[in-house]
């Protein structure tokens, strides 16, 4: 009886790979019929199936009846290039920031307009940002990993990313001006060194520089949040826990 239940799981767990590999190979999605010939399944173990993927994510029907692929499968797109970026090598050299510059350290990978935290190296002496989340993109403006994303568009994909996003004031001292951004993207260009002061959150200053892939295309950055008033006595010294963590990291990746 157990072997039978066990058969049965694998089958049914085989069937739904094949259907994400079929929808995810469609540019337009497929619809249940389309999927029942393209896997050799019945419409009614199909439609059992999309209904399960559909309850977590994994697909969603179009108004026109077609089954894409879901957030569910973006996120898992992002834990995989977390994992792969965040080697234990890269986790150690984190920790060397933190300890160094008495900091939390973190590591942020870019793909588009997304932002994912792929790894934090803090500690209870030095606890990471309280209100850190996976998703940046509306606050990419106000971040220093952010600015280094932003850095690397050019004038037609910042206008993009503006008119999908704006730029919303999250505190006081948040950049809300695109002349002013700007501005702040063309330094941050120059210096290879991104700064936040107050802008994300009150009171919280970080520092960021770019993880280079081995082509010299920005995917990540590295980056140290401590408080404003501790920033501004060590922000030379924190710049140069940066820009080598970036090189190192970038180096651990290139091997």
């Amino acid at each position: 009886m157990t072997s039978s239940r066990d058969a049965a799981g694998i089958r049914s767990a085989d069937r739904t790979l094949q259907i994400l590999d079929a929808v995810g190979a469609s540019p337009d999605g497929l619809t249940a019929a389309d999927l029942a010939d393209q896997v050799g399944l019945s419409q009614a173990t199909v439609y059992r199936l999309l209904a399960t993927l559909q309850a977590h994510d994994y697909l969603v029907r179009t108004k026109d009846a077609h089954y894409i692929l879901g957030r569910a499968v973006d996120d898992l797109g992002r834990a995989v290039r977390a994992q792969l970026i965040a080697t234990p090598a890269v986790r150690d050299i984190l920790a060397r920031m933190r300890d160094t510059a008495r900091a939390p350290a973190y590591l942020t990978v870019f793909r588009g307009d997304d932002i994912a935290v792929a790894h934090v190296a803090d500690s209870v002496a030095h606890p990471r940002i309280g209100q850190l989340h996976v998703g940046f993109a509306e606050a990419a403006h106000v971040t220093a990993f952010g600015k280094i994303m932003l850095a690397e568009k050019d004038d037609a994909e910042l206008r993009r990313y503006l008119d999908r996003h704006g730029a919303p004031m999250l505190t006081g001292h948040s950049v809300t001006s695109e002349q002013e951004l700007r501005d702040q993207l063309d330094e941050v260009r120059a210096m290879q060194v991104a700064v936040e002061v107050d802008e994300y959150m009150p009171k919280l200053a970080c520092i960021a520089a770019p993880v280079r892939s081995r082509t010299g295309r920005t995917v990540g950055a590295v980056s140290v949040s401590t408080g404003t008033d501790d920033f501004a006595s060590r922000a030379h010294d924190l710049e140069r826990v940066v820009r080598r963590g970036a090189w190192h990291v970038a180096s651990s990746l290139h091997a």
